[in-house]
């Protein structure tokens, strides 16, 4: 039986809710479709962006290589562009080229600009920068609350500078209430990364008592990580806790070596304690100290510095003595220096570390502090001697001081004769503001036509003069006068060249002659 045709109403609707499906899968067919274009969009534009990201690296990476080689023109063409377009880390490189002055006219202000773009994204070293230029007044009013506001930021993100930075504002009460148990917590968190300043910071904090209970062993701690990094301040300060005693046995060849560093590196006080400390000491602990100083170098932080006891194998050879510069006189292989070098010594050698040869020993005054000896070489030139001088005139040192640390092929100072004299109107002395380091000791005193006008003999104790002054006396040296260096080769009958009239010449000529008649001289320890 054949099915009943269905009523009129019912087909429609039948038809009508067919449409509505089709129109629905025709619908869910387009969004399907809709979906998978998206994903293809999507995977187009993470492909674009990794693309643009690599080209980002690129350009970042060929910027800090022009950096590096100083072709600052370069950078500066591959760093705007993506600062322009909004990259932190181009933004904060173009603010500290025009902080810097590197490829561009020094501009603070606009410096301050870019710094803040980069800052306000979220960069922990603009944010830490943007926080110096308001501390510094550098583009900006100075303001120092405003710079702990950016310190903070950078320091809550973990940057060492940053952190150090916040810790000095405690300390000081700029822009915070002076505080120094937050200045200690700021100062661990970045002298615990390796920030050399704050370590100095957080170890003289320990040693004043200032927010901790005054501890000289940490003290001690954190100064020696400092100075091993090599930070001149922090090896001045380690080499005062050595000779002291604080916190470590009290050891002068440590606070010896320490100085000697510290002076190095430009600290001047460290210069006095040494010079101060040179009279405390035997002849071997400073030949020691000097070895330990020339064994030595700096690390990295994590790593270990092995400056404690020297090893075995750093100590000074049993022939090892004073030290000392000497130079070439007259045309017979004579050598002058300071009878103090070879005290104690028939034979020195003289020359440089490889290529040195035996100097006997032929005269002395001990008088005037000369001694005269004879090499089997003759020297290339020979130095001439100028017997007057007059008060304010510009002089040169030349010689070798504290062999192993600095340069090894000699060493040239400037300064003047401040005097004509030296302590209590000696008159067989200058007085001079050339600096002068161990080693120096037996070099020439040039004039500004590189003539001999005197020969280095030491300076003041400048410790034993603070003890009676109640301050450190600076840059006060001597030297032999040259007329007195002439009576004592006469008296050995050795001939010498006498200064001629001439021209001025530059310091880099002066050196430059000098370096061929100046030797250093080691005292070998054997007996006279």
């Amino acid at each position: 039986m054949a099915p009943k045709p269905l009523p009129g109403m019912l087909m429609i609707m039948l038809s009508r809710r067919a449409q509505e499906l089709a129109g629905a899968i025709e619908q869910r067919a387009r969004r399907m479709v809709a979906a998978f274009a998206a994903i293809g969009m999507i995977a187009v534009m993470a492909y674009a962006i990794q693309a643009r990201a690599d080209a980002t690296a690129d350009t970042l990476a060929a910027a800090q290589a022009a950096d590096a080689r100083h072709d600052y023109a370069t950078e500066l063409k591959l760093l705007r562009p993506l600062a322009e377009q909004g990259d932190a880390l181009a933004q904060f490189n173009l603010g500290a080229m025009y902080a810097d002055g590197q490829g561009v006219p020094k501009d603070y202000a606009e410096a301050v600009r870019w710094y803040r773009k980069a800052a306000e994204q979220g960069d922990a070293s603009a944010q830490n920068n943007l926080g110096l230029m308001y501390a510094d007044g550098q583009g900006v009013p100075k303001d120092y609350a405003e710079a702990v506001r950016w310190y903070r930021k950078a320091a809550e993100q973990g940057d060492a500078s940053a952190q150090n930075n916040l810790g000095l504002m405690y300390a000081d009460g700029q822009g915070v209430p002076k505080d120094y148990a937050e200045a200690v917590r700021w100062y661990h968190k970045a002298a615990e990364k390796g920030n050399v300043m704050a370590q100095v910071s957080l170890g003289t904090m320990y040693v004043n008592g200032d927010g901790v209970p005054k501890d000289y062993a940490e003290a001690t701690r954190w100064l020696r990580k400092g100075a091993e990094q090599g930070d001149a301040l922090a090896q001045g300060k380690l080499g005062t806790m050595y000779i002291l005693g604080q916190g470590v046995p009290k050891d002068y060849v440590q606070a010896y070596m320490w100085f000697n560093l510290a002076a190095a590196g430009g600290e001047n006080e460290a210069t006095k304690l040494r010079d101060g400390l040179e009279h405390l000491m035997t002849a071997q602990q400073i030949a020691e100290a000097q070895q330990r100083t020339a064994a030595w170098r700096p690390v990295q932080p994590g790593t270990q510095q092995q400056s404690a006891p020297a090893p075995a194998d750093a100590k000074p050879e049993p022939s090892s003595g004073q030290l000392g510069t000497g130079f070439f006189i007259g045309e017979d292989g004579m050598v002058l220096t300071n009878a103090h070098v070879v005290e104690g010594c028939s034979e020195a050698r003289i020359g440089p570390h490889g290529r040195s040869m035996t100097a006997r020993v032929v005269a002395r005054d001990t008088e005037n502090d000369l001694a005269l000896l004879r090499a089997d070489v003759r020297s290339p030139t020979s130095a001439a001697l100028r017997l007057s001088v007059r008060q304010g005139e510009a002089v040169a040192a030349y010689g070798y001081p504290l062999p192993g640390l600095l340069a090894s092929g000699g060493n040239l100072t400037e300064g003047n004769i401040t005097a004509l004299s030296g302590v209590g109107d000696d008159s067989r002395l200058l007085q001079i503001s050339a600096p002068v380091q161990p080693g120096n000791s037996g070099g020439p005193l040039l004039d500004g036509g590189g003539n001999v006008v005197g020969i280095v003999e030491g300076k003041l104790n400048a410790i034993k003069i603070a003890s009676v002054i109640g301050d450190v006396p600076q840059n006060v040296n001597f030297a032999i006068k040259a007329s007195v260096m002439a009576t004592f080769l006469d008296a050995n009958g050795v001939r010498y060249a006498t200064w001629q009239p001439g021209t001025a010449r530059s310091p880099a000529d002066i050196a430059e002659e000098a370096k061929r008649f100046t030797v250093p001289v080691e005292c070998d320890g054997s007996a006279q």
